[in-house]
């Protein structure tokens, strides 16, 4: 037979599992829906700045290759890239190399 004590005993164990469960917040779906679309947005922000690094690093391969020299500044490759609007000045270019970087956001 089970005893007051460990009746007692149980029921308070009972009852420090329920409060500790309930104290957690429900998350607001609102919010998590706007950190899911912060969430993508940034993703793909991400994605096409390395895309467009890709595209300016080839341009300049296609310059050198087309020169026999890297071009001095990005400028130069500017006719490669075609129509595409992409801002170079997010960009570090190395000449003696032909090696094109993202510049580190401070």
């Amino acid at each position: 037979m089970i005893t007051l004590a460990v009746k007692s005993l149980l029921m308070t164990c009972f009852a420090l599992c329920v409060f500790t469960a309930c104290d957690q917040k429900p998350k607001n779906p609102v919010s998590a829906y706007g950190d899911a679309l912060i969430g993508a947005y940034k993703g793909s922000k991400g994605a096409a700045e390395q895309a467009n690094l890709d595209a300016v690093q080839k341009s300049v391969d296609a310059y050198r290759a087309a020169n026999e020299k890297y071009p001095e500044n990005l400028k130069d490759v500017e006719p490669l890239l075609g129509a595409s609007q992409i801002d170079l000045t997010k960009y570090d270019y190395d000449p003696q190399t032909g090696k094109v970087g993202l510049k580190s956001v401070k």
